[in-house]
């Protein structure tokens, strides 16, 4: 549905549908979480429990309001609330608001500062998305 990537590596977090059948969001788990790993050989790797805590895993409600949705909070961008849903074409999507407009969120830019420390300082996130009603590309930057 979208990705995750950051300015000190290659290394991108991907956020997946997890279904149950074609077109069945798993309702335990709609969202599969894991890594693309760019070493000498490209491969992909779960995220250990501390990323899951603390940065990129994801808290999941059901949406009340529509029928095999899901409300999706990633855990370091807790004040941004996603929805997992099927679009019109049948493919699952994440949306949400970017800028201002309801839109498709295809990528994720993490800028850091300190890249060496132990824990490196977000400079800032950048979103990148499209418009849900035009289509057009939309995007927004901002300091957390």
């Amino acid at each position: 549905m979208f990705y995750i990537q950051r300015s000190n590596n290659a290394h991108t977090v991907v956020y997946d549908a997890n279904f149950v059948n074609a077109k069945t969001f798993h309702h335990e788990n709609p969202v599969n979480v894991y890594w693309i790993r760019y070493d000498e050989t490209t491969h992909t790797q779960k995220l250990n429990a501390v990323e899951k805590a603390l940065a990129y895993g994801v808290e999941v409600e059901r949406n009340a309001k529509e029928k095999d949705s899901f409300d999706v909070k990633i855990v370091a961008l807790k004040k941004r609330t996603l929805k997992v849903k099927i679009n019109d074409s049948g493919k699952p999507i994440a949306t949400m608001q970017i800028n201002g407009i309801e839109g498709q969120l295809c990528k994720v830019f993490v800028q850091l500062e300190n890249e060496d420390a132990l824990k490196p300082t977000v400079k800032y996130i950048e979103l990148f998305g499209k418009n849900l009603s035009t289509g057009e590309a939309i995007y927004e930057k901002f300091v957390p």
